[in-house]
């Protein structure tokens, strides 16, 4: 049976999954998924559009759940030695399924202080809306707290998985893609969140003048698809109250912010279930 050789270095993505010639079209399908997605891991920037992209190609990936119900997996998965790789392929699909539901409430928590922060601007028209704003910071400061935390686990995640991957070299093929399907998932998860916090480091440069945040609007609004984190456009949006910019002017950027960020929350949701659905999958096989 055909093997793939180890690579010490996983990121490279020079290693390919080795699969059978006769394999069937959905493992194929799946195969090309893979690849794509591997792909567009070399994004020079964060952006609306490619975070869609590359969820949606994760969300592709998960509904071949059939894969797993084929004749030839179950056989494949039944030719290993029991305990060689069930253990490393559910933990890393229990890891894989807890960091996307932890990046999906992240999602949640920032929709819910979207809509608040819009409800009131737009009961107060006119006047100070220093306390809004301050109400904003404190419950941004506790999100940002949350997804720094998600960062380091996902860094985690990835040099666990990256060690079994290389390590699984000399499983079937079918169980080597199983892997790397699961390693390929979690810069996408990072990347989606890079959408809402920006960098890791999450924070923008310390005396960032508020010139500097107009030239960054302006560069913004000249750009179809914003390079820009969504928490900083909503930033810049809260500073610009300030300078006496209409608030209907406000309220309508955050709406477009509001709309990218459920864009992705939706398919969040849909990605998290679909990684449920493929974990009871693999529990079933193992349980027969």
């Amino acid at each position: 049976m055909a093997t793939t050789a180890p690579n010490k270095k996983f990121s490279s993505h020079s290693r390919s999954v080795s699969l059978p010639s006769s394999s069937h079209p959905l493992i194929l399908t799946a195969e090309e998924h893979l690849q794509r997605l591997k792909s567009s891991e070399a994004a020079p920037s964060t952006s609306h559009s490619l975070a869609c992209q590359r969820l949606d190609g994760l969300k592709n990936l998960y509904e071949l759940d059939d894969v797993l119900q084929l004749p030839l997996s179950q056989q494949a998965f039944s030719s290993e030695r029991p305990g060689k790789w069930d253990e490393e392929v559910l933990d890393g699909s229990l890891r894989l399924l807890d960091l996307c539901g932890a990046v999906r409430d992240i999602y949640s928590g920032m929709k819910e202080i979207m809509r608040e922060l819009e409800s009131s601007i737009r009961r107060k028209r006119s006047g100070d809306l220093a306390h809004e704003v301050s109400s904003y910071m404190i419950s941004k400061k506790h999100l940002k707290k949350m997804i720094s935390k998600i960062y380091k686990e996902l860094k985690k995640a990835e040099n666990c998985n990256s060690t079994v991957v290389n390590k699984g070299s000399e499983d079937v093929p079918l169980v080597n893609l199983i892997k790397e399907v699961q390693l390929v998932s979690l810069p996408v998860l990072e990347y989606v969140l890079s959408f809402l916090s920006g960098s890791k480091a999450g924070s923008q440069p310390k005396g960032w003048s508020f010139v500097s945040k107009l030239l960054e609007q302006k560069r913004a609004s000249s750009k179809e698809d914003s390079d820009i984190a969504a928490i900083k456009q909503i930033e810049i949006q809260l500073d610009l109250l300030n300078y006496k910019k209409s608030n209907q002017e406000v309220i309508k950027k955050l709406e477009e912010v509001d709309s990218s960020i459920e864009e992705l929350a939706e398919v969040l949701e849909i990605v998290f279930r679909l990684l449920l659905k493929t974990r009871v999958s693999l529990l079933n096989i193992l349980n027969h």
